[in-house]
C-alpha cells in the first residue's frame, strides 16, 4: 500500500506508535493493529522476557499487520540503550551503560556494541531502537540522564554516539539520537515535570546541539525530541516536542535533518501536566514531528488520540498535507529497512543468534576498559593482601560481583537490603577488618549517605569501595575504590578480576 491508496484515518495511524501491553499478543494490542491500523508498536519492559518470547510476539504482530491491519509492516521499537539484554530477563547481551563506554573511550568497541545490539534485536523482530542517548551530561545533579550519557564533553559524546549509530544502522536497525535539543544540563526529570534549558542560542549551538549536528552528518535516521522548554528559542515555554520553533525551524530547517522526528513518550509529565494526550498529539504534528510515541495504557486511549488527530485534520486545524509529509517519510524509511510488503521477510527464530562468544567478548572488552580506579586503588589490591580476612558487604544489585569474589578468595559475605543497612554493617565491623563495600545505584546517592559511608570506611586499616553507579558519587569519598558507572554483569565480573589482578588485559 502506498500513500495514494490510504484514506485519512489509515494515513494518520501510520504516525502513531502505541505501547504493547503484554509479552503475548493480547486482544487490546491486536485491535490497535487490526482496527486502528497502527504504524508502530513500542515494547516496554513488561513485554520483554526472553528472546524466543519476543520473537514470537513480534512475528505475530507483523503477521496480523500484514493480513488484518493496513498491510504495511510495523515499526517495532524498544529502548535497548545498553544492548538487547538490558531490558530482557536473560538471553541476550547486556552491555555497560553509555557512561561506562565513555570511560573506556574506545570508538571501535562502541561500534561493535551497536552491531551486536542490532543483530540480536533484529533476530527478535525489533527493528527500531530508541538509542543512543546523545545528551551531554555536564550537570552532576541531573536526575535522569546521568550514566545514560557517554560523558561530560561534546567530543566524547559525539564520537562514541556516532560509532553506536553506525553499528546499528549498518546492520539493519534504525537508530534514534535523543533527547533533542539536549537533556544533559537540566535539574528536572521530564518524566515528572518540564525541564527548562535556560541558555542562550550561542551556548546551545556550541554545546547541547553539537552531538545532534554530528549525528545528522553521520546519517542518523531518527531523532527523538524531548519534553524540554528552551525559552531562548521558544519564549512560550512550549515543550520542544510540541514546538514548531524547535521541531521545524531548528531541527528540520536550520539543522537540515531529513529523517524521522519521534516524540518522547507522550504520557510523561513534562507534557501531561499542561496538555491532554489528544491535544499533545495535535500540537506535536503541527510542530512537525513524524512519529507520535503515544504511550497509552489502553486500547480506548489509543483510539481516542487517533480520533483526535483525524478530527483535527477534518476540521482544518491540521492540514492534510502535514500528515502526508510525515507518512511519505515513514514509508520511505520502511522501504529503506525492508519494512514494506514487497521486501519484508519475517525471519525464523534461531537461538544461536544470541549471546555469541564473539558478542560476549565485545561486552567483556568494553567492561575491562570501563574499570576506573579511584584514590590510588591498585590492580590486584586483594591478591596483594593474601592472608588477610576480607569482609564483603554488598547490596542485592552487586550480587554477581560478590559471587565472583567469593570464588577467588575466602571472604565473609554480608548482603544488605538497603544502603542504610550497608552503612550499618560497616559500622558494626571491627576496625581491624579488611572491608570491601559494593553498591549499585542508577542515580546519584545522597550526600548525607556518602558522607556516612566515607566516615565508616575511614576507620578500617584496609577498605575498598566498588561502586556500580554514578561516577559523581566517588567524588564525595576519600576511600580507595573502583568506579564502574553501571551494574551490568560484565562490569561486575571485570571489577572482581581487577581487584584480584586477573584477566584484565
Amino acid at each position: 500500500m502506498n500513500l495514494s491508496q490510504m484514506d485519512l484515518r489509515t494515513k494518520a495511524a501510520q504516525l502513531f506508535t502505541f505501547s504493547a501491553f503484554h509479552p503475548t499478543l493480547d486482544e487490546a494490542t491486536r485491535r490497535m493493529i487490526t482496527e486502528l491500523k497502527a504504524g508502530g508498536l513500542f515494547l516496554p519492559t513488561g513485554a520483554l522476557q526472553e528472546p524466543d518470547q519476543v520473537h514470537s510476539l513480534t512475528a505475530e504482530m507483523q503477521k496480523v499487520a500484514l493480513e488484518e491491519g493496513c498491510g504495511v509492516p510495523l515499526f517495532i521499537s524498544a529502548d535497548f540503550v545498553a544492548g538487547a539484554g538490558c531490558k530482557l530477563r536473560s538471553g541476550a547481551v547486556h552491555f555497560p551503560k553509555n557512561r561506562a563506554i565513555g570511560a573506556g573511550g574506545d570508538e571501535a568497541l562502541a561500534y561493535e556494541s551497536g552491531r551486536v545490539t542490532a543483530e540480536e534485536s533484529l533476530a527478535m523482530g525489533v527493528n527500531f531502537n530508541y538509542s543512543p542517548v546523545v545528551d551531554i551530561n555536564n550537570n552532576p545533579l541531573n536526575p535522569v540522564i546521568g550514566m545514560h550519557s557517554f560523558g561530560e564533553d561534546k567530543e566524547t559524546v559525539s564520537v562514541l554516539a556516532n560509532a553506536v549509530i553506525k553499528g546499528y544502522q549498518e546492520h539493519g536497525m534504525i537508530a534514534t539520537a535523543k533527547h533533542f535539543p539536549g537533556h544533559g544540563d537540566t535539574g528536572v526529570d521530564s518524566h515528572y515535570d518540564l525541564p527548562v534549558l535556560p541558555f542562550d542560542r550561542e551556548r546551545l549551538e556550541s554545546f547541547e546541539l553539537v552531538p545532534f549536528k554530528r549525528a545528522i552528518e553521520a546519517g542518523v535516521d531518527a531523532i527523538m525530541v524531548g519534553h524540554i522548554a528552551v525559552p531562548s528559542l521558544d519564549p512560550t515555554l512550549t515543550p520542544a516536542s510540541l514546538s514548531y520553533e524547535l521541531v521545524t525551524k531548528l531541527l528540520r530547517e536550520r539543522l537540515g535533518f531529513k529523517g524521522l522526528i519521534v516524540t518522547d513518550g507522550l504520557s510523561m509529565k513534562g507534557v501531561m501536566k499542561q496538555y491532554s494526550m489528544e491535544e499533545a498529539c495535535i500540537l506535536s504534528l503541527l510542530a512537525g514531528t513524524d512519529i507520535l510515541l503515544a504511550t497509552t495504557s489502553s486500547y480506548e486511549e489509543s483510539a481516542s488520540v487517533l480520533d483526535a488527530v483525524v478530527a483535527a485534520v477534518e476540521s482544518g486545524r491540521i492540514p492534510e498535507s502535514r500528515i502526508d509529509e510525515s507518512v511519505a517519510r515513514i514509508l520511505a524509511m520502511k522501504e529503506k529497512y525492508r519494512l514494506l510488503p514487497k521486501s519484508f521477510i519475517q525471519a525464523g527464530y534461531t537461538a544461536d543468534a544470541f549471546n555469541k562468544p564473539a558478542s560476549k567478548a565485545v561486552d567483556a572488552a568494553l567492561a575491562r576498559k570501563a574499570v576506573t580506579p579511584v584514590n590510588g586503588l591498585k590492580e590486584g589490591a586483594l591478591s596483594s593482601a593474601q592472608g588477610s580476612s576480607w569482609l564483603l558487604i554488598h547490596d542485592k544489585g552487586s550480587s554477581i560481583f560478590a559471587e565472583m569474589v567469593s570464588k577467588q578468595a575466602q571472604v565473609a559475605l554480608k548482603e544488605a537490603d538497603t544502603y542504610e543497612e550497608v552503612a550499618a554493617l560497616a559500622a558494626a565491623a571491627p576496625p581491624e577488618a579488611c572491608v570491601i563495600v559494593a553498591l549499585s545505584h542508577n542515580k546519584r546517592m545522597s550526600p548525607d549517605f556518602l558522607s556516612k559511608l566515607d566516615k565508616e570506611l575511614a576507620k578500617f586499616t584496609r577498605a575498598v569501595w566498588v561502586h556500580f553507579g554514578s561516577k559523581y558519587d566517588m567524588d564525595e569519598v576519600s576511600s580507595r575504590g573502583l568506579a564502574l558507572c553501571d551494574r551490568a554483569p560484565s562490569l561486575q565480573e571485570a571489577a572482581a578480576n581487577y581487584v584480584f589482578g586477573r584477566d584484565n588485559g
